[in-house]
């Protein structure tokens, strides 16, 4: 049996204006590259990050990227954006794993300041505001123990974005909302000297810290369809209210 003209026609009016229209949701990543890694860790009642280096910013697909400038310094010398946040107080140890890991709330702020030329954006401008999500908890873990300076250890900081907001502008230059939703783990990677494994209560110590990435997920901008498609649409509805009236009249007949 054929398939019937209409069924063929918005078939392809509906493609072709998928095609045109972008996804639901764009992942757009803050990064600091591996020869940047600057920032400090103060670990204590809360976990801070103070001048955590971020050079970049892109949307993954289709691909739009700039660099960022500001005012952190990096260990290798020049000047990006900054990363900082501030973890809620401490919990306790991670009882869910055998590793040395601890819990912090979470629910702090997050914000990431710099400059991008390429959008007229001037240094300390706000480019992403966010928050670790209030119902999950930071966690903090340690690789290996360190008790005593100057002992090394090396740790991450593990926590769940909440909503938050990007700058207006880079927002239109990726072609997304600005607002992000949050939702997935984001991790610090840091060198760590101090006590990491208390007698009691909470470790202590600093480190000089490694963004690495953090990635916030936002609505994409729905594009206008194709005029190509809203023809072919068109043509479809025109064929298909002559096919179905020629069906009637073949029926009553």
């Amino acid at each position: 049996m054929k398939k019937p003209l209409i069924s063929v026609l918005l078939s392809g009016a509906i493609l072709l204006t998928a095609g045109a229209a972008r996804g639901w949701a764009d992942t757009i990543t803050f990064n600091n590259s591996s020869t940047h890694p600057d920032g400090t860790v103060t670990v204590g009642n809360t976990i801070t990050l103070s001048n955590g280096i971020i050079d970049s910013v892109a949307r993954v697909l289709p691909l739009a990227g700039f660099t960022i400038t500001g005012n952190c310094t990096a260990q290798g010398g020049g000047s990006f954006g900054c990363l900082n946040f501030t973890s809620g107080t401490f919990v306790g140890p991670d009882t869910s794993t055998t590793a040395n890991d601890y819990t912090y709330n979470g629910g702090t702020a997050i914000t990431i300041t710099g400059a991008i030329a390429a959008l007229g954006l001037g240094p300390n401008t706000v480019l992403w505001t966010g928050t670790f999500d209030p119902a999950a908890n930071i966690i903090l873990q340690f690789d290996n123990v360190c008790q005593t300076l100057p002992t090394q250890c090396t740790g991450s900081v593990t926590g769940t974005l909440g909503p938050g907001t990007l700058n207006t502008a880079l927002a239109t230059a990726l072609n997304v909302s600005t607002a992000t939703a949050g939702g997935n783990d984001q991790s610090l990677f840091f060198g760590f000297s101090g006590i990491s494994l208390p007698v009691s209560g909470f470790p202590t110590g600093t480190a000089f810290g490694n963004t690495n990435q953090l990635q916030v997920v936002t609505p994409g901008v729905a594009a206008v369809p194709e005029s190509g498609s809203l023809i072919l649409v068109g043509l479809g509805l025109v064929v298909g209210a002559k096919y179905l009236r020629r069906a009637k009249l073949t029926k009553l007949a």
